[in-house]
């Protein structure tokens, strides 16, 4: 008989090998803190043996829902919808009116059957940069401080649709020296960057204008690693500005997923401003 429980520690390392497997890139900092800005909201389900898990987040009227995985020999017996299904339970009960995810293409119509609707896709790129690009100076770049994160959230919510206090100050403590902020009088952008399993992820990553974005970039290019700076962007198709940019710096293509949403439409901020997004599992 299926059960769906919350995770606990022991679930850490089968929930690293499960992701892994998939090959996401993700760390297992990057699942624990999954799971600790929302304990009630991430699931394992079991049969016997742990069997698949999702993770979901609550961002006031926003929700999201990411990492779900089944183990290969358990897909086709429902597994799926009854975790998702669990994650909307947990989510709605805090609040939420809109829950947003982003679907690998094949598994579309399974989100469809659930109510989800297409919004637009979500792009991935990758490749190596130097910090050979030109700088336009629209902005002065600096590393964010504790200090400004309130008016940093304030900024970002314009954009993402929601508040996210908690977890913009948790990325910028993963990494502090590649966390960067562009302002002038006001902040006009930012932008942090964190290592995974598969190079440096370029994101959450937010600006006003596109040549602040490049002078954020160019920020970042120049705190990595010169034998180290294999990087993966994640950002909306609706961003056309940033698709230009990867062209221009020779970043190529490598799939691509589906914003998707079920419930009101609401909270959708401005996708076309987001160069880069925190991560499919939580937006």
């Amino acid at each position: 008989m299926l059960s769906v429980r919350p995770w606990i520690e022991e679930d850490i390392p089968y929930l690293c090998q499960s992701v892994s497997r998939e090959k996401w890139g993700h760390t297992r900092s990057d699942i624990e803190r999954c799971w600790h800005w929302e304990p009630k909201g991430c699931l394992i389900a079991e049969e016997g043996e742990r069997v698949g898990h999702v993770s979901s987040i609550s961002y006031g009227k926003l929700g999201w829902i990411g990492l779900l995985i089944v183990n290969p020999e358990h897909r086709g017996k429902g597994i799926g919808t009854s975790l998702v299904g669990k994650a909307i339970v947990h989510l709605r009960e805090t609040g939420v009116e809109s829950i947003r995810l982003e679907a690998v293409e094949e598994f579309v119509p399974f989100y469809e059957t659930l109510g989800f609707r297409q919004e637009f896709a979500s792009l991935r790129y990758q490749g190596q940069m130097t910090p050979r690009m030109s700088e336009s100076h629209n902005a002065e770049v600096s590393l964010t401080r504790p200090e400004e994160m309130a008016e940093l959230a304030a900024f970002d919510s314009e954009y993402f649709g929601a508040g996210r206090t908690q977890i913009l100050e948790t990325l910028a403590e993963v990494d502090p020296l590649r966390s960067f902020v562009a302002r002038e009088e006001e902040i006009l952008g930012y932008m942090m960057c964190r290592k995974t399993e598969n190079g440096y992820w370029m994101g959450p990553w937010v600006s006003s204008d596109a040549g602040v974005s490049e002078d954020l970039l160019a920020a970042a290019l120049r705190s990595l690693d010169e034998s180290d700076r294999m990087l993966r962007f994640g950002f909306p198709s609706t961003n056309e500005e940033m698709q230009r940019l990867m062209r221009k710096n020779g970043i190529l293509p490598r799939g691509k997923s589906i914003r998707m949403v079920l419930g009101k439409r609401s909270c959708g901020g401005n996708p076309s401003r987001i160069f880069g997004i925190a991560g499919p599992e939580k937006g």
